[in-house]
């Protein structure tokens, strides 16, 4: 995942500026005078993410396009990788649970890479921000799982370009990288969901406590009202509107600690970059598939395979009777009969399908 300074840095160097960015969270850029005047800031200025990031995330908004901004960019040298082990690769980095691959051959090719660049807010009492970015091989299917050591090892050889992005190719892969974004961001969900649970736990304890104290008075009332029904009854109408007040008090808070995220896109590089494809046969028990996986010259590392189904990581990659690539969760037992079947060949298990008939 990519975070804030990057995100920053490269907003600020589509938009013109000359940027520095220094290993102490600092950045200072040389903005043109539109951008400068859009930030309300001197066209030479430094800010400090320690100091307040997400309050530059939010006034970095103006900056954006209505639109995602898609940038398309090619590898300068455009030369192809040295050979590799491929079988070695394959061995050691592919994870086949219940199958096996055999390499056909492999040889230098060009990919095209999406790093989608998101920014994401998670809204509780407390507001939180970030910007995250993930990366696809559009070509192979694959995720890459260091985009940001990617990104930085490509970024100086690239020359900006037209035509990288084929037509459909970016619509096609959106849903992949919404899915790949919010796994990105499900550390950052759970630490603010854990502190705001923790601050509920907190604000629900007094109230209980306050409300405790009212309602064990009010049955002191009543206790001493035993031959004055008329009196008794009032205070035990007293006791039901101080619990419903209880009720709304712990509904308030609940809606005030509840998570709210959202997650948009704001930034598209579409790469054409060197890799190293490897073809390949994928096999379970008599069937048996080609298929193609690229392995990154700049990570050292094969891009990891995406599942047909449902376009989330595949490792560990589980093999269905049809040769489907599907992950853990696309390749489980059905809860009614304990049969695996794959999501990918059909939606319900067969025994849910003849119970419908």
């Amino acid at each position: 995942m990519i975070g804030v300074r990057e995100w920053i840095s490269d907003l600020l160097m589509s938009r013109g500026a000359l940027v520095e960015s220094e290993d102490d969270g600092r950045i200072r850029a040389m903005l043109p005078a539109e951008a400068a005047n859009s930030l309300g800031v001197e066209e030479w200025f430094a800010l400090d993410l320690r100091d307040d990031a997400a309050d530059w995330l939010d006034r970095m908004e103006r900056l954006l396009p209505a639109q995602p901004l898609l940038v398309e960019a090619q590898d300068r040298s455009m030369r192809l990788p040295r050979a590799i082990d491929a079988a070695a690769v394959l061995d050691s980095e592919l994870a086949i649970q219940n199958g096996i691959s055999r390499v056909v051959e492999d040889s230098g090719a060009m990919a095209t890479y999406l790093f989608f660049t998101f920014r994401y807010t998670i809204d509780s009492d407390d507001r939180s921000s970030g910007a995250a970015t993930v990366c696809l091989n559009a070509e192979a299917a694959s995720l890459v799982r260091q985009p940001e050591n990617f990104l930085s090892g490509i970024r100086d050889g690239l020359a900006e370009t037209s035509g990288v992005a084929a037509p459909g190719m970016v619509d096609r892969w959106y849903p992949a990288a919404v899915r790949a974004v919010e796994t990105a961001v499900h550390e950052h969900v759970l630490q603010v969901e854990e502190n705001a649970n923790r601050r509920l736990a907190r604000d629900v304890q007094r109230v209980d406590s306050y409300y405790a104290g009212l309602l064990a008075q009010i049955e002191k009332r009543i206790a001493k009202r035993v031959n004055d029904p008329a009196a008794a009854e009032k205070e035990q109408s007293r006791a039901e509107a101080t619990k419903a007040d209880q009720a709304r008090k712990l509904e308030d808070l609940r809606r005030k600690y509840a998570l709210r995220v959202l997650i948009e896109p704001v930034l598209l590089l579409a790469v054409r970059a060197p890799v190293r494809r490897i073809a390949l046969r994928l096999i379970r028990k008599k069937e048996e598939r080609a298929h193609a996986l690229d392995w990154n010259p700049v990570l050292e590392t094969l891009d990891s395979p995406l599942c047909e189904h449902c376009s989330r990581l595949a490792h560990p990659l589980f093999l269905c009777e049809r040769v489907h690539l599907v992950c853990k969760n696309c390749w489980a037992p059905c809860p009614a009969c304990a049969r695996f079947f794959c999501r990918a060949c059909q939606p319900r298990c067969k025994c849910e399908a003849a119970k419908g008939k």
